[in-house]
């Protein structure tokens, strides 16, 4: 029991450590590349690939994200103005689906274009994800009752 107690709390802070090593590192490139003053939120999206963002202010008071691909410098830099929030991406999916309960929401690149991707439990107690425009605000992929 005790073993299994260890191994549980090793893998636990394994992937805790990775996380808070990716949320420095984006957070230093964002504000590096984007000149960000300050961080307010950081993302992990897991879809085709993994992606890593932060959204805060820079130094002329505008609200940014920054997308960030895993193993690499490339940064993108949205104007949160030129799309929707994560909150409204959850009201677009609300609007098309009955949602128990929202997980999380995560910003990354999807074809090419930047997406809000929300995951939540429908009223079947199922996971799904639904994969949001960021500049149009219309779902483009769905992934239901997994």
């Amino acid at each position: 029991m005790v073993v299994l107690v260890a191994c549980g709390w090793g893998f636990y802070a394994s992937a805790n450590h990775d996380k808070t090593v990716a949320q420095n590192r984006v957070t230093a490139l964002a504000k590096s590349k984007a000149n960000l003053t300050t961080v307010s939120n950081f993302f992990i999206y897991n879809q085709e690939r993994t992606y890593y963002s932060v959204a805060g202010v820079n130094k002329k008071n505008q609200q940014l994200l920054v997308i960030v691909p895993a193993g690499s410098s490339k940064v993108t830099v949205l104007k949160q103005s030129s799309g929707i929030t994560g909150r409204e991406a959850i009201q677009v999916v609300q609007k098309k689906h009955q949602i128990r309960r929202v997980l999380h929401t995560a910003l990354g690149i999807y074809r090419k274009s930047p997406v809000w991707e929300v995951a939540y439990y429908n009223t079947k107690g199922k996971l799904n994800y639904a994969l949001v425009n960021f500049k149009t605000g219309k779902i483009v992929e769905e992934m239901n009752n997994l």
